[in-house]
């Protein structure tokens, strides 16, 4: 079931992003630049298609990178890579790319489903980087929206009419971090050798539950939750145990419904 509703928030947010009509470009872009493009994208995708999510990293704007290590990696069988947009003079550009995606329901056979799914990419250094819109970074899941839409909705009823109701707010913080930064872990880098095992607490200082999910593996370490789902106050338990040739690096932890990014440093001794 939980599989159902990804595949049908990708339909729709594929949908979304075709509803509206794009007037034709002011000028065309210079010879050779949607090509440039192009062959960006096509590589990224194909190293996706490949399951290549750390070496994808080098094609991911820095701005952007926690939102990657953090977020689920698209599963996909097939590509193709349809139109590019550019705006901002040509140093930035939309991306649409056709993907086959496997469909996983109980109760019924494996099958595919074809969705439409837009990229942001931007120049830097004389390269083209994949990027995320930078209020959607900072509004995870569009928390802050959400949370201000309920506070203005209450706000506008008479107050008369719900005398138990506790005063509003007359402004909500623009600052997310009265929603992020709750989960804390008790290490933020660990060192292992050749079949060591290390134990990381994460804690749940928010006001709510949370859900942590395991980011993309390093090579040659395993990682195990005790448990996925934390309450307010609870704690859980991260362990990674080294093989015969641990990798060193980042390793992320996804928290939902905030889609923060925690990052633990793995060192290899």
């Amino acid at each position: 079931m939980k599989e159902m509703y990804r595949i049908a928030l990708f339909a729709i947010l594929g949908a979304a992003a075709f509803a509206q009509t794009d007037a034709p470009p002011a000028e065309k872009p210079p010879e050779g630049l949607e090509q440039a493009v192009r062959t960006r994208v096509t590589e990224f995708y194909t190293m996706m298609l490949n399951g290549q999510y750390r070496k994808a990293e080098n094609w991911i704007a820095e701005d952007t990178k926690d939102y990657y290590y953090g977020g689920a990696k698209p599963e996909i069988h097939k590509f193709e890579v349809l139109t590019i947009e550019f705006s901002d003079h040509f140093t930035k550009a939309k991306a649409l790319t056709r993907c086959m995606e496997p469909v996983v329901l109980a109760g019924f056979p494996p099958a595919e489903m074809t969705v439409t799914i837009p990229s942001l990419w931007k120049i830097e250094n004389g390269n083209w980087y994949l990027y995320e819109d930078p209020d959607k970074i900072s509004n995870p899941s569009g928390l802050r929206s959400k949370i201000q839409a309920v506070v203005d909705g209450a706000a506008a009823n008479s107050p008369g009419a719900h005398p138990a109701l506790p005063a509003m707010p007359k402004e909500m913080p623009t600052d997310p971090s009265f929603a992020l930064g709750k989960i804390q872990v008790d290490k933020t880098q660990v060192e292992l050798a050749p079949g060591e095992v290390e134990k990381v607490s994460i804690s749940n200082a928010s006001t709510g539950p949370v859900t942590l999910e395991l980011g993309y593996p390093l090579r040659g370490i395993e990682a195990k939750l005790d448990r996925t789902e934390v309450a307010k106050g609870e704690k859980a338990i991260l362990t990674l145990t080294a093989g015969k040739d641990p990798s060193a690096g980042p390793y992320y932890l996804r928290v939902m419904p905030t889609g923060e990014a925690i990052r633990i440093q793995v060192q290899v001794k």
